[in-house]
């Protein structure tokens, strides 16, 4: 049928309203638009086409459509063609031509914009591989509860294919455990509440019974009409249950599913259960450092070992990240629950290696009790309490929930909470202590001691928030701060100081292989030397993953960093470690310089300290010096430098280069007579 071209001007106007496209084409070799309406002008405008030559681009590009349209021309016929490509500006479109020709020999297209099709069409293959994707059942039913779609997980539970359940009602697969009042009140909840929860025991094709944790939705259009029922189930072994009865089980259920086990427990007054929360001890750092391959090995250790500790009675749950939660039945008393939580610990608290990476795996364990007056939520959380208090207290441990550590995990997260908050808003200081040269009294230089003064808390000690950035991913950023607020410090001292600058770097910062060079820029971002920064660490910072920390420290070394070993004497193996560690320095431990006065086996590793250190051509500083006769002693050993309050305490910056440019006197009148007799000797 031809079109009067008098009408096309009403025509227009009409699909415009409808929102198709329409576009009048001249009958020329270039085949020339000469009218359009707004809605295509809009298709053109959202694909950047070109309005007036589309057609003629379309000619030169070779798309088949402007072969078909010449076609339409000399027949005088109809066309429908689809044109997908890609627009002059790159952009991808997919076009519905509808083609007729006019009476002047032209003819009009009305266009479809498509590429909605595609899309919802990838939106559907998407949402059928996330239908049959993961460990839980689905079915979804109409309005009249008869099933319309069933996933792969259904499938592999019930036995059935879903092409056989199409049209059934799930009432089919009922065990008849369950009586009439209990799906009587599931309709009642789901009707007046839209959902509902619970376990349902159901019976298999085969004929096997198993009770599955349900979760049921009812589902409704934009009029709030329900269309739809959706369902949810996963296998939930009983709590106890015997192994052959797992079989759709390995060992892991959903948390959900072991809270509504636990109050299925609860409901048949049963035994007290003992709730463990078990989280792996810098897993965070391992995950960063060694990579997320690395940090799966280690939870399937961890999982392994679980197993092995509590099943087959138990019921294992993952909670979040490197988190599991236990239900262990039948254990009746704090001591009998504490053998299971230190049998786990023993077994796990071992050296691996994967790869060229050697880690010490150790976890924090919290526990509470399940009983008839609780609250499965309420004994997760409590455990999950008492775990992050056994974190508190340095990890590779276990604490039972009570009062204390309820108020102590509190605490510990006010203080996270407010420590975040005091690196974004400059509440963080570095104080200096001089260290000083015995052998002619001056000061060499200082140790950056990291301070924070919080608008919450007031003034906090480092052994209170130290703890609680190293448990969490906030050490690396302040460590990279004091770093930076050091060079800053001295790039202002100039000329005005000439010593050294000691920092400490923290275990998880030696992990990281870019540290050397992120230091190293800072450096040159501040144009500091880099003989002006000494690095410190602790001994017991290098027994963790030692490979990788051997390599870090060594690059650390190469670059030119002096590097001390911080608390020597504090940790294990320490002779081992000074052999593969590129160390200048040895810090004896203040636990020591303590008592070395009053107590003889202090004097007696002091002594062996600074003899090793000297025969591996070492120096040795002495922390903590307070009293006359304990720099008295460090001076007949021998030692080098020492710090502490004998000297000074700590001072803001200001305060410690005035102590430095007065090269502190009151050291010449406690040390000559003390040099006096070390020259002697």
């Amino acid at each position: 049928m031809q079109l009067n071209t008098d009408l096309l001007k009403g025509v227009a106007q009409a699909a415009t309203k409808l929102e198709l496209a329409l576009v009048y084409v001249k009958n020329d070799s270039d085949l020339t638009i000469t009218s359009v309406n707004e809605s295509f002008s809009q298709i053109a405008k959202n694909y950047r086409l070109p309005i007036d030559s589309l057609f003629l681009w379309l000619k030169n590009e070779r798309y088949s459509t402007t072969l078909h349209l010449f076609d339409a021309l000399k027949h005088q016929d109809k066309l429908l063609d689809e044109t997908l490509g890609r627009s002059p500006a790159g952009d991808a479109f997919h076009i519905q031509w509808s083609v007729s020709a006019a009476d002047d020999g032209g003819l009009v297209c009305c266009i479809r914009d498509i590429r909605w099709r595609q899309k919802y069409k990838d939106q559907w293959t998407l949402f059928e591989r996330v239908f049959d994707s993961g460990r839980a059942s689905i079915v979804v039913t109409d309005e009249n509860n008869r099933i319309v779609m069933a996933n792969r997980h259904f499938e592999e539970i019930s036995g059935y294919s879903k092409y056989e359940v199409l049209g059934q009602d799930p009432g089919c697969f009922s065990s008849g455990r369950q009586s009439k009042a209990f799906y009587k009140e599931l309709w009642r909840t789901l009707q007046q509440e839209g959902y509902w929860t619970g376990v349902v025991w159901n019976k298999r094709k085969d004929g096997r019974e198993y009770p599955e944790h349900k979760t049921i939705y009812a589902v409704t259009n934009e009029h709030g009409v329900l269309t739809h029922y959706f369902s949810s189930g996963e296998i939930l072994p009983n709590v106890g249950e015997a192994p052959q009865q797992r079989e759709f089980s390995d060992g892991l259920i959903s948390q959900q599913a072991l809270i509504t086990a636990l109050n299925e427990h609860r409901r048949q007054q049963l035994e007290a259960v003992a709730v463990y929360h078990i989280g792996v001890d810098r897993m965070d750092q391992a995950n960063r450092v060694c990579g997320l391959s690395f940090g799966d090995h280690i939870l399937q250790i961890l999982l392994a070992r679980l197993k092995d500790t509590f099943l087959p009675n138990g019921l294992i749950a993952r909670s979040i990240g490197d988190e599991f939660i236990v239900a262990s039945p039948n254990i009746s008393t704090p001591d009998i629950a504490n053998s299971l939580g230190q049998m786990l610990l023993q077994s796990l608290n071992s050296t691996i290696r994967y790869d060229d990476i050697e880690w010490n795996i150790t976890a924090s364990i919290g526990i509470s009790f399940f009983a008839r007056d609780n609250d499965a939520w309420k004994a997760i959380e409590q455990a999950h309490i008492a775990m992050h208090h056994a974190k508190s207290q340095g990890g590779d441990n276990l604490q039972f929930y009570d009062t204390e550590s309820q108020n102590s995990a509190r605490e510990s997260l006010r203080l996270e909470q407010a420590l975040r908050y005091a690196i974004e808003n400059d509440e963080l200081s570095l104080h200096y202590q001089p260290l000083i040269a015995l052998n002619d009294q001056h000061v060499f230089g200082a140790e950056a001691l990291l301070r924070w003064h919080s608008s919450e808390f007031g003034f906090v000690g480092p052994d209170r928030f130290i703890p609680i950035a190293e448990q969490s991913d906030l050490i690396l950023d302040i460590g990279l701060w004091v770093f930076q607020t050091a060079c800053c410090q001295l790039k202002q001292w100039g000329s005005e100081y000439a010593g050294s600058v000691a920092i400490n770097l923290s275990a998880q910062q030696i992990q990281y292989a870019d540290l050397p060079n992120k230091l190293l820029t800072i450096l040159r971002n501040h144009d500091i030397p880099v003989d002006c920064i000494h690095l410190e660490i602790t001994e017991t910072a290098m027994i963790n993953d030692t490979n990788s920390a051997v390599s870090v420290v060594s690059s650390l070394r190469e670059a030119g960093f002096t590097l001390s070993m911080d608390d020597f004497g504090t940790g294990y193996s320490s002779l081992s470690y000074l052999t593969r560690f590129p160390i200048d320095k040895l810090k004896v431990d203040r636990s020591f310089i303590d008592t070395i006065t009053t107590n003889s086996e202090s004097l007696v590793v002091t002594k062996s300290i600074i003899s090793l250190a000297k025969s591996l051509g070492l120096k040795v500083v002495a922390e903590g010096v307070e009293t006359e006769g304990q720099l008295k002693e460090l001076c007949l050993l021998n030692c080098d430098y020492a710090q502490g309050y004998l000297f000074s305490r700590p001072l803001a910056a200001d305060d410690f280069i005035q102590f430095y440019q007065q090269q502190c006197p009151s050291i010449e009148t406690l040390t000559p007579h003390l040099l006096s007799v070390e020259n002697a000797s």
